[in-house]
């Protein structure tokens, strides 16, 4: 039987939204790498928004992204994705820009849908910059910050602007690009769709259906594009979820199962068995391990 108690427990815990130090209602915001965040930091958690972490200065600190430890070192680029488990263990010499900004920001700034620029982000969480590079990047972040502490006029409309110019300009010096820059619609919608419903809906008939296209079609269109099958793209991202939640949470399996929405624990245990080779308990385990 669920208790009121366990579903409060289920409901009441959110990722951390932006909040804009400026108070200027926008979804983004550029600050220092010392700077406090409105939030406990030093503990393991995650956002819904991104963050491209410029450090000019490096140390003996560390960046832990979903589960992967990372050095923090000069002339380096992190690239932190929305739901992505994150933790920065930084010593005070460690300095540089942080930029923050949600999906819906950098789509009104781009005004270009059809650009897969989330596989090339994703596939580069940390990046070793030349001395070029880094040089060009921090030129136009200082740039960024500079017009976002200002009290121009027309600043969020120069903000967007300068802001999709910076971007770009990141894209360009990411040593693993994306297979496939430009997908079709159909691929775009197929993975953004699965991204807000896999807690929930995890048959690929039901996106489908939601597609209005055969599900031949759409294994073929993946297969060929994105290199999985659709299950193994929804099953991508349950894992993942289950990661985070064991540790960035904390739930137990039993939690997990049914803020996951499978039929039992038994299932969940299961799932993970199939997927992982190994027991719920046992993942847990690896992932304490790892984090150590």
């Amino acid at each position: 039987m669920i208790t009121q108690s366990f579903k409060k427990r289920m409901t009441a815990m959110k990722i951390l939204e932006l909040q804009n130090a400026n108070h200027d209602h926008l979804s983004f915001q550029i600050v220092d790498v010392k700077h406090n965040p409105m939030y406990d930091y030093k503990k393991k958690h995650r956002h819904d928004y991104f963050e491209f972490i410029l450090f000019e200065k490096g140390g003996e600190g560390s960046q832990l992204i979903d589960f992967v430890e990372y050095p923090i070192s000069e002339k380096t680029l992190d690239i932190v994705m929305p739901n992505q488990v994150h933790l920065l263990n930084r010593l005070n010499e460690e300095n540089g820009i942080i930029l923050q900004f949600t999906k819906e920001f950098l789509h009104s700034s781009l005004l270009l849908s059809h650009i897969d620029f989330t596989s090339s982000l994703r596939m580069n969480p940390h990046t070793k910059l030349t001395s070029e590079n880094f040089d060009t990047l921090f030129d136009s972040f200082k740039k960024l910050k500079r017009l976002y502490n200002s009290d121009k006029k027309f600043k969020t409309q120069q903000l967007r602007h300068l802001f999709a110019y910076v971007f770009y300009q990141v894209l360009d010096v990411l040593p693993k690009k994306s297979e496939a820059m430009v997908r079709d619609n159909l691929i775009n919608q197929f993975i953004d769709l699965v991204e807000c419903n896999f807690k929930v809906n995890r048959t690929v008939a039901f996106y489908a259906n939601k597609l209005n296209v055969s599900l031949s079609k759409l294994n073929t269109e993946l297969k060929e594009k994105v290199g999985k099958t659709p299950l193994q793209v929804i099953h991508g991202l349950l894992i993942l979820e289950i990661k985070r939640l064991l540790m960035i949470e904390q739930l137990t399996h039993k939690e997990i199962s049914y803020r996951l929405n499978f039929d039992s624990q038994s299932s969940y245990s299961r799932f993970v068995l199939k997927n992982l080779g190994c027991k719920p308990s046992e993942l847990k385990e690896q992932l304490q391990n790892i984090l150590q």
